[in-house]
């Protein structure tokens, strides 16, 4: 029985790119919200293929800080799973610099021997109070056989940016809604953040979907707005 698991677990590869966060910061706030489907196809004993959809969290937190992501943040062929890398990185880890650091060169460790045999594209941001203030790190990471890995940092602190926004995964739709809609800004970044992830929803259902999470950070503590499935469970 067991080795009947490892097989099926051996294949799986769970679809992050279609996936969508958006996060919005602030010098007084970060509001974060993504989708919760997960889609994951995997190959058989047999060899058949097998597709299941499921709802799970997509903004966990490791130590004092947030983590979410996208693109390829799950390979079981290669034993990879970016929320045990970013649990090794930053369950420790007591501002949002320092998690970054590590996480970044526990992804890039993790990656390199991956990117020698195939092509990997990876985003995730990591959240949290740094100072007592609000801070936002966007970690880009690519690779590919012959080119290597490129990793890349954007940060938004206090005192360097007056707001910033990153979008993780699926995004033509949010595109084409602001292109048509040059007005979208509304009274609220929760609002702003949760409309986007919908419309991304809207446009790609079987990919992007409900139940919808949003997460406050500021400077008096962070907050649920909209739980979905997060921390632990899914609700409606």
């Amino acid at each position: 029985m067991r080795r009947l698991a490892a097989v099926l677990a051996f294949g799986i590869c769970l679809h992050a790119r279609a996936t969508t966060i958006v996060a919005i910061w602030t010098p007084v706030k970060i509001v974060i919200s993504g989708d919760s489907l997960i889609n994951s196809d995997w190959t058989a004993a047999n060899g058949t293929p097998r597709h299941q959809v499921s709802n799970d969290c997509k903004i966990r937190k490791f130590g004092t800080n947030y983590i979410s992501a996208a693109g390829n943040y799950k390979i079981a062929k290669a034993a990879f799973d970016i929320w045990q890398a970013a649990s090794r990185a930053c369950d420790s880890s007591i501002n949002v610099t320092g998690c970054t650091v590590r996480f970044r060169e526990e992804l890039r460790r993790d990656l390199a021997q991956i990117a020698g045999a195939r092509e990997v594209h990876l985003s995730a941001i990591v959240a949290g109070l740094e100072n007592g203030w609000p801070a936002l790190d966007h970690i880009t990471l690519t690779g590919t056989p012959r080119g290597g890995i490129s990793v890349r940092v954007e940060s938004f602190r206090s005192g360097r940016q007056t707001w910033g926004r990153v979008i993780l995964g699926e995004r033509g739709a949010i595109d084409r809604y602001e292109a048509a809609s040059p007005t979208t800004m509304s009274s609220s970044i929760q609002d702003q953040v949760l409309t986007l992830v919908r419309v991304e929803a809207g446009a790609l259902p079987q990919e992007v979907g409900a139940p919808f999470s949003v997460l406050a950070i500021a400077t008096a503590g962070e907050h649920w707005i909209h739980p979905g499935c997060c921390p632990a469970s899914c609700t409606k």
